[in-house]
């Protein structure tokens, strides 16, 4: 085995960077990427240390160089026993500061309160 091998070749845990070499494309890329510039809502399910992650950064980079507004949003960082309310304003925060779009956001918010929070 070679000794050789650069440090960012292989990675325990997490996405694999961008421009990592030892990402595999596979046909998932071209799908999820498709379907999302078709305005399709996609999911993607599988078991642990599958590539989600990787898949989700390598997608809103190649969205981002087609010049496709992104948001890439971890629901865990929003908070933990919050009220819905608190849970979905501060999912708006948090896509109003990824596309800049914080005061747009803020006013729907506020010109909506009367509508249930599932809604």
């Amino acid at each position: 085995m070679s000794t050789n091998t650069p440090d960012n070749f292989y990675v325990t845990g997490g996405a694999l960077r961008r421009d990592a070499p030892s990402y595999v494309e596979r046909r998932a890329d071209t799908d999820l990427y498709e379907s999302l510039r078709g305005g399709h809502y996609c999911y993607v399910l599988t078991s642990r240390q599958m590539g989600k992650s990787s898949l989700m950064v390598r997608t809103a980079v190649r969205l981002r160089a087609a010049g496709v507004a992104v948001a890439v949003l971890d629901l865990t960082g929003i908070g933990q026993n919050l009220s819905a309310e608190q849970w979905y304003e501060g999912l708006l925060g948090l896509i109003g500061r990824k596309l800049k779009l914080e005061e747009e956001l803020e006013e729907f918010w506020l010109s909506n309160e009367r509508v249930g929070p599932l809604q």
